[in-house]
C-alpha cells in the first residue's frame, strides 16, 4: 500500500519564467509553487538561457519544497521544458555555460538553405518537423561553425540536462528528440541521412527514453544541497505542452488542446505521424507523444501573450488592470457589440511567423486606426488579431474542423475576452481548464502514471460556447480584411 503522505516536484523550465511545484501523492495536488525569471543572457541580437542561473535558481526551488515537504518523503523530480533549446554537455562532465533561447534566429541560414536545396521536403518525411532555425540542429550547426566543440560533446535537450545536473544520467526524452530535427520520428534513431550530410556523429545525441520514466536517483551532492532524499528519482516528463496536455486529460478522439503562455500552440494526437506533402507546406510539426503509442501534431505561433503585454506596455497599461480589469469589462462590452466596426486589424508578428507561412523574420502590423480610435479598441483589436491567428492555423492544420472541443491552458484562460474570442472565431466548445501550473503538475502526473499510482485528471473548468452569429461576422472579417493585410505584408517581405 502507498503511503498517502508522499511528495513529487515538478519542474517546467519556460521561456519567461520556470516554475517548481511540490505536489502530494497520488492525487497531484499542488501544495507550493516555487516561481522566477528564467534566467536569460540577451544583448540586441541574440538571447541565451543562462545554464549556470538556471542550476542556482533551481537548486534553490528544489531547497525550498525540500523545507517545506518537512522530512515527508519526496519520490520523484519530473522535468518539463521548452522543446528545442539544449546544452553541450562533455566527458569531464563540463559543460556550455548558455543555451540558445528556442526562438533565437541564430542556424536561420542553415535553415534557408537545407529549402534552397530542395531537401526540406524530403527531410520533412524522415523528422516530421519542417526545417527552421528553432530546431537543435540548427543550433547546433551555427555553434559548431563559430568555434563550439562537438567532438565527443552531448547535445542534451534543456529539460534532459536538467535531469543529468540533477542525476548524472544522459539521455534524451523521446518528445524533447522530436524537437532536434535529428531523429527518424517513425523509428526512432538517429536520422543518419541528415547526420552524415551536415558531418555529425550520431554520438551527439544520446539514446532515447520513454517520458516520465526513472532516469536514476538524485547525486549526493545534489542531495546534500537541497535536502531532496537520497533515493529521490529523476525523470523527465519532455516538451512542456505536451506535459500540460497530460494535466488537463486531453482525449485523442475529438478535443484539441490550445496551450498557451508567451507563444501558443494547437496540440494533437494520433496513432501514426501525419507526413502529407500538404502538411509539411503549412509547416506542421510531428513529434513522439509522451505517453506511448501516439504521436503528437503540433504548431505553435511564436508570440502570444507576449503580443498582448507587449501592447499593455506600449500603451502605459499597468499590470493589474491589464490582468484584472480589462480583460473582464471588456468581455463585458465584446458580449454588448460594443466594438462592432471598431475592429483593428492586429498582424501579431513580434518574433516572427508561425505557420502555415513560418518566417523568423515576419515583423507586425496594427492597421486601420484613425482619430477616432481608443485606447480599449486597440487592446481588443488585438486580442481579436491573436484569435484570428490561431484561427489561421487550425484551419491549415485541420481543415478547420474536426475537433469539437479545444482545451485550453495557460495565463489566456484568466481573461473571459480572449475565451469567448477564440469559441467565437474558431467555430468550437472552448473549454478553460483552470489546473494549476499545468505544466508541472503535468509533469509529475506523467511520472506518477508510470510509477503506478493511479492518477485521475481532475480540474474546474469554464466552458465558452460559440456565438453563431458572431462566429459569421468574424468570419467574414477574417477573410476580407485580416487575411489580405496579412498577404499584403507577406508579399512586401518576399
Amino acid at each position: 500500500m502507498v503511503n498517502s503522505m508522499e511528495y513529487a516536484v515538478g519542474i517546467d523550465v519556460g521561456t519567461t519564467n520556470c516554475k517548481v511545484v511540490l505536489c502530494k501523492l497520488p492525487t497531484c495536488d499542488v501544495v507550493h509553487l516555487e516561481k522566477f525569471s528564467s534566467p536569460k543572457i540577451a544583448d540586441d541580437t541574440y538571447v541565451d538561457f543562462d545554464v549556470h542561473g538556471l542550476k542556482h535558481q533551481l537548486a534553490c526551488a528544489l531547497t525550498a519544497c525540500a523545507d517545506v515537504a518537512a522530512g515527508v518523503p519526496i519520490r520523484f523530480v519530473s522535468i518539463a521544458s521548452v522543446g528545442e533549446s539544449g546544452v553541450l554537455v562533455y566527458p569531464d562532465g563540463s559543460h556550455d555555460g548558455s543555451s540558445i533561447a528556442w526562438f533565437d534566429k541564430r542556424g536561420k541560414e542553415y535553415a534557408d538553405a537545407m529549402h534552397e536545396e530542395g531537401l526540406a521536403s524530403a527531410f520533412y518525411g524522415v523528422t516530421g518537423i519542417p526545417a527552421h532555425p528553432n530546431y537543435g540542429l540548427f543550433k547546433l550547426l551555427w555553434m559548431r561553425d563559430h568555434g563550439s566543440k562537438l567532438e565527443d560533446a552531448t547535445w542534451l535537450p534543456l529539460g534532459d540536462f536538467v535531469a543529468w545536473w540533477l542525476c548524472g544520467e544522459k539521455a534524451q526524452d523521446e518528445s524533447l528528440a522530436s524537437r532536434t530535427f535529428a531523429l527518424d520520428i517513425s523509428s526512432g534513431e538517429p536520422a543518419r541521412q541528415i547526420l552524415d550530410r551536415y558531418g555529425l556523429p550520431a554520438e551527439l545525441f544520446p539514446h532515447l527514453q520513454e517520458s516520465g520514466t526513472p532516469r536514476g536517483a538524485v547525486r549526493p551532492e545534489i542531495s546534500r544541497r537541497t535536502g531532496l532524499p537520497a533515493g529521490c528519482q529523476v525523470c523527465v516528463a519532455g516538451h512542456d505542452h505536451m506535459a500540460g496536455s497530460v494535466a488537463c486529460g486531453l482525449d485523442p478522439a475529438g478535443e484539441m488542446l490550445n496551450s498557451t503562455g508567451t507563444s501558443e500552440g494547437i496540440l494533437t494526437l494520433n496513432e501514426q505521424p501525419i507526413l502529407t506533402q500538404e502538411s509539411f507546406e503549412n509547416r506542421l510539426s510531428n513529434g513522439r507523444y509522451v505517453r506511448g503509442g501516439l504521436f503528437s501534431y503540433y504548431a505553435s505561433l511564436p508570440t502570444a501573450g507576449f503580443a498582448l503585454e507587449w501592447i499593455a506596455g506600449l500603451m502605459g497599461i499597468d499590470e493589474d488592470t491589464f490582468f484584472d480589469v480589462l480583460p473582464i469589462e471588456m468581455h463585458r462590452r465584446y458580449l454588448a457589440g460594443e466594438f462592432d466596426g471598431r475592429e483593428l486589424i492586429y498582424v501579431p508578428h513580434l518574433r516572427g511567423s508561425g505557420p502555415p507561412r513560418r518566417n523568423p523574420a515576419a515583423q507586425g502590423c496594427l492597421y486601420g486606426f484613425h482619430d477616432g480610435t481608443t485606447r480599449d479598441d486597440v487592446f481588443f483589436s488585438a486580442t481579436l488579431g491573436l484569435a484570428f491567428e490561431l484561427k489561421n492555423l487550425y484551419a491549415h492544420m485541420l481543415g478547420g474542423e474536426g475537433r469539437a472541443v479545444a482545451k485550453v491552458i495557460g495565463p489566456s484562460i484568466k481573461s473571459p475576452l480572449w475565451m469567448q474570442l477564440k469559441a467565437d472565431v474558431l467555430g468550437v466548445e472552448v473549454r478553460a481548464c483552470r489546473v494549476r501550473e499545468s505544466v508541472a503538475r503535468g509533469a509529475v502526473m506523467l511520472a506518477a502514471g508510470k510509477a503506478g499510482y493511479q492518477i485521475k485528471p481532475e480540474f474546474e473548468s469554464t466552458v465558452y460556447t460559440c456565438d453563431a452569429k458572431r462566429h459569421e461576422y468574424y468570419g467574414q472579417l477574417f477573410r476580407e480584411r485580416f487575411l489580405p493585410v496579412e498577404d499584403a505584408i507577406a508579399a512586401l517581405e518576399g
